[in-house]
């Protein structure tokens, strides 16, 4: 309904108009009435009517102040004057104010309805248009930031070529491509799949927003940039740089960082290009970028990283797979030797890390050495799972990992469960008396044990303990004892607080010499020498040169 409002000082006419036209019938309703200009003021701004049949002289406040008044507050309000005063420069003024009709008394009914109308014809014709105009601006206003995102996604990635329209392309899409220098910046969460994993497409977009809305936050009141959405999960954005942000820029990165963990408990790693002077060199900044932060790789997480800590591009090296480490490591695997498995696998990623080569061909060379180290559980006979299933898991958890030391972690941990499977295999073999005498063992090596007292717990006679163990395992219960408590003798080693004599105790040896002579025996060297073996490796590792 079409609202309107009657203002006249005189009671009668303001009720004739009222009561003598059926408004309802022609889409009309009377919303109020007044008897002076203030009045019908005051009851405008409450009731907001669409028309207002006004006459012109009034006490207090006459007809053209409350146009004024309108005017100034209600600028879309239609007034209609039906006065009874002809005097030109009444009219003059209300046409002016921008009144719509100005009709002397007395008027007809039909005459009134007929203009009435108009006004309302007008009224829905213009609300109409507003509506569109609305629709399109929110339209406009919901899908610019894809827009924008659109634009400058086609310039970094160099598809863009109308370079003489570039800034009026940029105002067209409310973006400030001032300049007047440029830096590209790519921003990656740190551990997104893996942090991602078990979430819903909804829960990912949220993390990815909040992150954007920080960074955002902190940049553009001093950059006027925005981040947007890249193909792989990561952020960019085109910085501005200019003289009044130029040398805080590095603090705005730190403080992007520190928002992101203080707030969701989650790092980042931003890789920024070198500053260009020429919008034309924003593509070449973009892919000196993403450069960048592939060195994410070597440098780790939670870092900020510029092109200028990068000592070449990543990707420039050849890889050459090492392949006689690849046999030392096999061997290690099938020979169930967990320390020197570590330690070659240590010396492989050091020289991957030294190389500075593709991420993507060590991921490779890895997955390889996987797969070749599942095929000798198969020559050994050792059951790991579904060979097929287990390789599709593979390349699917190696993408979780974004820095090297990451992948060298998960391979020791790949390799590791497959010394445990073949240890295992080994262990199911032994059956009855012998994995009884086994487990008692393992858990009792320390004390003063021998064939007699295995025979006791397993309940058979010595001699036919003896036997059986030497037929199962090929070698005879005190042999294969001396072999178990120096391998744990190996170990305790490795910590440099405890003395010679006192790991010998901790592995059932009462006599010190015995133990020297025994394990020089089985390892080739004294037990001292073997520790300061084991000191003198792991410093050489140390200084070994990234």
């Amino acid at each position: 309904m079409i609202k309107i409002m009657i203002v006249d000082d005189e009671y009668v006419i303001r009720q004739g108009i009222i009561t003598s036209i059926d408004w309802e019938s022609l889409g009309m309703t009377v919303a109020g009435e007044a008897a002076n200009g203030r009045e019908a003021y005051e009851k405008a701004l409450d009731l907001k009517p669409d028309i207002i049949v006004t006459d012109v002289k009034m006490p207090i406040m006459d007809g053209l102040e409350l146009i004024k008044l309108l005017r100034e507050t209600m600028p879309r309000v239609r007034v209609v004057i039906i006065s009874g005063y002809d005097e030109f420069q009444y009219a003059r003024e209300a046409l002016r104010l921008g009144v719509g009709e100005y009709l002397l008394k007395p008027i007809g009914a039909e005459e009134l309805i007929k203009i009435m109308m108009k006004q309302c014809d007008e009224i829905i014709k213009e609300s109409s248009e507003m509506d569109r105009e609305t629709k399109i601006k929110n339209i406009f206003t919901e899908n610019l930031y894809y827009m924008q995102e659109k634009f400058i996604t086609s310039v970094v990635k160099g598809e863009y070529g109308d370079w003489a329209n570039f800034s009026d392309k940029s105002r067209e899409l409310n973006l400030d491509m001032s300049g007047k220098d440029y830096q590209a910046v790519i921003m990656e969460i740190d551990d997104y799949l893996l942090i991602t994993e078990s979430m819903s497409p909804v829960e990912k977009k949220q993390i990815r927003n909040n992150v954007k809305s920080i960074a955002d936050r902190i940049l553009s009141p001093s950059t006027n940039s925005l981040f947007y959405f890249g193909d792989n999960d990561y952020l960019f954005s085109i910085i501005n740089v200019k003289d009044s942000n130029r040398y805080d820029l590095n603090n705005l990165y730190r403080e992007i960082q520190y928002v992101i963990n203080k707030n969701h408990g989650i790092t980042v790693t931003l890789g920024l290009s070198n500053i260009y002077k020429s919008v034309c060199d924003i593509p070449k900044a973009f892919e000196e970028a993403l450069d960048t932060i592939g060195n994410k790789a070597f440098k780790g997480k939670n870092k900020i990283i510029s092109a200028n800590d990068v000592d070449k591009p990543v990707g420039t090296s050849p890889v050459i797979y090492p392949s006689s480490l690849e046999k030392e490591i096999i061997g290690y695997i099938k020979t169930v030797d967990s320390e020197k498995l570590d330690m070659s696998l240590d010396r492989m990623y050091s020289i991957l890390s030294g190389a500075k080569a593709d991420y993507r061909d060590i991921k490779n060379i890895c997955l390889r050495l996987i797969t070749v180290a599942e095929s000798q559980l198969e020559e050994l006979g050792v059951e790991y799972g579904n060979k097929s299933s287990k390789k599709f898991e593979y390349y699917m958890e190696i993408e979780k990992y974004d820095t090297l030391e990451d992948i060298k972690i998960w391979n020791k941990s790949i390799f590791q469960s497959f010394i445990e499977e073949i240890q295992k295999n080994k262990n199911d073999k032994f059956k009855g008396i012998v994995r009884v005498a086994m487990q008692y063992t393992n858990e009792h090596y320390y004390e003063d044990i021998g064939v007699e007292h295995i025979a006791a717990i397993t309940y058979v006679t010595p001699n036919y303990f003896s036997r059986i163990f030497k037929k199962e395992t090929g070698r005879s219960f005190t042999e294969w004892l001396n072999t178990m408590r120096l391998d744990k003798a190996k170990v305790l080693l490795k910590d440099p607080r405890l003395k010679v004599y006192e790991v010998a105790e901790k592995v059932g040896y009462n006599d010190y010499k015995i133990f020297t002579h025994n394990f020089k025996k089985y390892v080739g060297c004294t037990p001292k020498e073997y520790r300061e073996n084991i000191l003198q490796s792991a410093q050489n590792h140390m200084n070994m040169p990234e």
